[in-house]
């Protein structure tokens, strides 16, 4: 990435940041706290994505660095569903105050927490719950751009493959704030950039689709 893309790229992060922390300190450690509709939502969307790693895994432990984490839900999630002995979870964020909240509540003792937009090492799986959505730019052209770069990023620290999810739409626009991609754009940026492209839709979730892309063996 060329000097000013990057200098871009973190005066990008630092807005998200700060959006972030405004909208933490009001709504506190809830899906409203990240931007999420409901917790119906939110947990859907994170389960779905813990379905497409632990149906395609062996039985043995598998590593998941959760980047754009917030309050730690996935986390929480993989606790309530029993998984924690099987699943060795990793949490990172842009946003200091989601990190440090996440850091000293008991509930997360020995999971590693961190403020990065990508893993401290390689993992299994890198994951993303609606990590693009939100964008403080007007232009799909430059959030497209950041997309893309920090899905590669990710993509040198997974083994096995990379999911995230985003919203989907007939066109690609940018409303409210939040990026929609279109289908047929996001599966031939991911085609021509990473591994296997496989897309999950769910009928509750219908302006929502969740991307999987694996590593061949």
């Amino acid at each position: 990435m060329n000097f000013i893309k990057n200098l871009f790229h973190k005066l990008l992060n630092k807005q998200i940041s700060n959006i972030y922390k405004d909208r933490f300190y009001k709504h506190h450690n809830t899906p409203k706290g990240v931007f999420w509709n409901s917790k119906l939502s939110q947990d859907l969307r994170l389960n779905i994505i813990l379905d497409k790693i632990t149906n395609n895994s062996p039985p043995s432990i598998i590593s998941i660095g959760d980047v754009g984490c917030g309050y730690g839900r996935l986390f929480e999630i993989i606790k309530e569903r029993k998984l924690d002995n099987k699943i060795q979870y990793s949490g990172f964020d842009i946003n200091k105050e989601m990190i440090l909240f996440c850091k000293n509540k008991k509930y997360f003792k020995k999971v590693t927490f961190g403020i990065r937009t990508y893993p401290s090492q390689n993992v299994d799986y890198v994951v993303m719950s609606g990590t693009y959505n939100l964008t403080p730019v007007k232009s799909i052209k430059m959030w497209e751009n950041y997309i893309v770069e920090n899905l590669k990023t990710n993509w040198r620290y997974a083994r096995k493959g990379l999911i995230f999810n985003c919203l989907v739409n007939q066109e690609r626009i940018i409303k409210k704030n939040l990026y929609y991609t279109e289908l047929s754009w996001i599966k031939n940026i991911c085609e021509n950039n990473f591994g296997n492209f496989e897309c999950v839709k769910h009928n509750l979730l219908p302006n929502d689709i969740t991307i999987i892309l694996k590593k061949l063996s």
